[in-house]
């Protein structure tokens, strides 16, 4: 009676993991691919590529008070890109497309987050914020920090420290609307930082032209649901789970530009540690063939400053 109970159940979890395979579209990822090979390996590398190159950024033997804590606001939110990015592409390849973009908004945003909340937690960058000061939002965050260093000024130097402790001292706030900066505020603050360097007009390119798109995804535009695309592409299949080359394509596209421009926000947070450190800079020169075979225009452009 226990043996057939549990070969019962055994058939249950099997037959289970079909319909999921069959839900989750797992058949689409090699027809995908095949559509879009070059494209798709190409944005697929530039994600690993996100993660791989912080870790090389790091000197082994670096002084006292510089590993990765310094910098652990943006590694908290780089790591997680890097999972949604992955998890963006595999929406994608099962050929739903519209959470594939939804995913990939998040991607961009968490990484323009990231290097807001790094850059704030250090004085360098704080008291050079001259787009923060001219936004309502912007100022209340630069004074609730303010006080809160008027009554433990040991914060300061924590934050100089253990970037990621900002979180702490905001995690009142931060859902709060009057606290919370417009994305393109953040973007022309970055900007004024130079974490976008070398990109020609960040508002424009990152704001208007990505930022914008995929918040069409995110925001449900009719031409931009599923159902939506396939009546643009097949429409005598909008009900069904259909591959279209075209969204392939343009996804594909989007993943690569908001890949390249994370690399760029990545190197210009750690650019202190490849001025300072040869180690550092040897790290990143060995990675500029691999920038140019990606097709990763701004990073490559960025990382051949930096190795000068």
């Amino acid at each position: 009676m226990v043996a057939k109970s549990e070969c019962d159940f055994e058939e249950l979890v099997q037959s289970a993991y079909r319909h999921i395979v069959e839900e989750v579209g797992l058949d689409n990822v090699r027809p995908s691919f095949g559509l879009r090979f070059k494209d798709l390996q190409k944005a697929h590398d530039s994600i690993h590529e996100f993660m791989f190159l912080v870790s090389l950024l790091f000197p082994s033997q670096a002084d006292r008070g510089v590993g990765w804590h310094k910098k652990s606001a943006f590694l908290t939110y780089h790591w997680e890109a890097f999972h949604h990015a992955h998890r963006s592409l595999i929406e994608a390849l099962c050929a739903y497309y519209n959470a594939a973009f939804i995913l990939l908004r998040s991607v961009l945003e968490l990484v323009i987050k990231g290097a807001f909340w790094e850059c704030l937690s250090h004085k360098e960058f704080r008291e050079n914020s001259r787009v923060l000061d001219t936004d309502p939002q912007g100022r209340k965050i630069k004074e609730w920090l303010a006080e809160i260093f008027e009554v433990a000024p040991d914060v300061e130097e924590v934050l100089e420290r253990i970037s990621a402790s900002i979180y702490d001292k905001v995690s009142t706030i931060v859902e709060d609307p009057s606290f919370r900066p417009p994305v393109k505020v953040i973007v022309r603050q970055l900007d004024q930082w130079g974490i976008f360097n070398p990109l020609p007009d960040p508002v424009t390119s990152i704001y208007d032209e990505i930022y914008g798109t995929l918040s069409a995804d995110v925001h449900v535009v009719p031409d931009r649901t599923d159902i939506g695309k396939r009546m643009v592409a097949a429409p005598d299949e909008i009900l069904e789970q259909k591959l279209l080359q075209s969204m392939l394509g343009e996804y594909a596209n989007y993943l690569h530009q908001v890949m390249d421009l994370a690399i760029v926000v990545e190197l210009n947070i750690m650019r202190d540690l490849v001025d300072r450190y040869n180690e550092s800079r040897s790290n990143l020169r060995g990675r500029l063939d691999a920038l140019e075979q990606l097709g990763l225009e701004h990073s490559l452009a960025r990382a051949k400053e930096l190795v000068k």
